[in-house]
């Protein structure tokens, strides 16, 4: 011990305060190798980006893990891998899933809706487990199955979403669960109560309907009136043979004044089915009503498409001119449509996503996008004929505020990656490039290092006047990739000497490296120093 090189995890620090009898705090010596020499703080931030199976080996390192490992677990998602990966280790899951609750007694969330019926007779004493341990649990998410319906009197407080209800007799659970705000559904039939002609869902934030039909008409109004708040509707299938049922149908919609996420999908191809004007008068509606909806999603589906496209259907945008607010828009037409349907999309001056899914799209589309939608951050496209050629990239090129592209379809064998390189120097703010196909996938990226790591995920905002945040890449070796709360807990055990050595290392350094220093200690070294000097180091500290 006394060979190896030390460390002082505390520096020498005097009082002249007068009082004898204080202790003066004395230098802490760590071996070099020795991992105490750290802070727990610092070990906390460290093991938070490790999985929860990477923690439980990390357990044994030292008494310091042991301490820091499992204090940042605020969720959980539980699965049938994980428990799976539990049953392989030779362990009881219910066990070791106790013994999780136990040690992550800060966990906050907990989501269980991985959970498969091989495993789902395990989740009412899994959860019931994890609320007598973690006291600090505000939010469990689950479905909706016979087990847990016979345990939700005792979970229901905390359970604020369902990803699905099994069997519709067990709705009945949902009554107890008052703080439920998200909740996803098969159909109007699994949250009705026939015994009362009433529904059971009350006050939701975010509801899901996977299908929906004209006979189920009837449902909306008492759904509306019980969900004014209800910011995301989801209607993924809507299946209508006329257009007294659609029109009916987004009149209700129409009462949801407070939407600011819609999808619809409507499903036609019957003789007597909605046409183009129906659908672009239904919307108007919705547009009109809904004055705060920032995100659409348009899905025209056909039961007699043919290759793709359903030529008996006719498209139209008009009804976008009521929705000049939206942030978001995925447009997925399958029909043979005309350049011209997508000229409404001038009215959308505040896009920054959008997301074109058309078969038989041309380059042509994309020929003025960036006057039509000049703050476009993030496109997707699907279509084009199934080819990308230069005209293509030569339009994306004049987007001024394009951040991120993904292509998905054929590219044509004239475009090699010089020219998807090309687009990325061309277009001011592009960052990241991604072609999906069939035989794979390809990333282009303004780094020219190959391995690349991603320091964000991209992070999407509703507020008007504030940017989407787009993936921010670093090469392996760039030290930008960690964040500044992370090098000011690293730069804070250096000497204060050593910090002005690292303060040339990078950009962030400079930020961070005196962010930490609170209290200087003045003896006769710094007589020697000049006054430019100690005046520098006033104003970095």
């Amino acid at each position: 011990m006394a060979q190896q090189m030390k460390r002082k995890k505390t520096s020498l620090e005097t009082t002249d305060d007068g009082n004898e009898d204080e202790d003066t705090q004395q230098p802490m010596i760590y071996a070099k190798n020795s991992l105490d020499r750290f802070g727990d703080d610092l070990y906390e931030v460290l093991l938070y980006y490790l999985s929860l199976e990477d923690r439980f080996r990390c357990e044994c390192v030292s008494k310091q893990f042991q301490r820091t490992v499992f204090v940042s677990v605020v969720d959980i998602t539980l699965s049938d891998e994980l428990i799976q990966r539990l049953l392989n280790a030779k362990r009881s899951d219910v066990q070791m899933l106790a013994t999780i609750a136990i040690k992550c007694v800060n966990i906050e969330c907990i989501d269980c809706r991985g959970i498969s019926a091989v495993f789902e007779e395990h989740i009412p004493e899994v959860l019931n487990t994890f609320r007598d341990n973690c006291r600090h649990l505000r939010e469990i998410y689950c479905d909706l199955t016979p087990n847990t319906a016979q345990t939700m009197h005792t979970i229901a407080p905390l359970v604020t979403r369902i990803g699905g209800i099994n069997c519709y007799k067990d709705s009945e659970a949902i009554t107890h669960c008052h703080r439920l705000s998200q909740l996803r559904v098969q159909s109007f039939q699994d949250i009705t109560d026939y015994t009362n002609d009433t529904l059971f869902s009350n006050n939701l934030h975010k509801f899901v309907l996977r299908s929906h039909s004209a006979i189920f008409n009837e449902r909306w109004s008492a759904f509306v009136a019980q969900n004014q708040s209800l910011q995301s509707l989801v209607l993924k299938l809507c299946f209508f043979d006329n257009s007294v049922s659609l029109t009916e149908m987004c009149g209700q919609l129409s009462r949801l004044t407070q939407l600011r996420e819609l999808t619809l999908g409507l499903v036609s191809g019957l003789w007597n089915a909605p046409n183009s004007l129906v659908v672009n008068q239904c919307l108007r509606t919705i547009g009109v009503n809904c004055k705060q909806l920032q995100r659409l999603s348009l899905d025209l589906y056909s039961h007699s498409v043919e290759n793709g496209v359903d030529p008996s259907l006719p498209i139209s945008l008009d009804s976008l001119r009521f929705y000049s607010r939206l942030r978001r828009l995925d447009l997925r037409l399958l029909a043979d449509i005309d350049e011209k349907v997508w000229d409404p999309l001038r009215h959308c001056k505040r896009l920054t996503h959008l997301e074109l899914h058309s078969l038989k799209m041309t380059s042509n589309v994309l020929k003025d996008m960036h006057i039509k939608c000049p703050r476009i951050q993030y496109l997707f496209i699907h279509g084009f004929n199934n080819t990308i050629d230069t005209e293509c990239l030569s339009h994306i090129s004049r987007l001024p505020a394009l951040q991120m592209l993904v292509i998905q379809c054929y590219v044509s064998d004239g475009l090699s990656d010089n020219d998807f390189e090309d687009l990325l120097s061309r277009s001011p703010k592009l960052k990241d490039i991604k072609i999906r196909a069939k035989n794979g996938s390809k990333f282009y990226c303004h780094m020219t290092q190959q391995m690349k790591h991603l320091k964000t995920s991209l992070k999407t905002s509703d507020e008007e006047d504030e940017d989407i945040q787009q993936p921010q890449i670093y090469a392996k070796n760039s030290m930008d990739r960690f964040g500044d709360d992370l090098y000011a807990l690293l730069l804070s055990y250096l000497p204060f000497k050593d910090r002005f050595r690292c303060e040339s290392v990078s950009k962030q350094f400079q930020r961070t490296v005196f962010g930490s220093v609170f209290h200087v200690t003045l003896h006769k070294a710094f007589i020697t120093f000049d006054v430019q000097l100690l005046a520098t180091i006033a104003k970095k500290c």
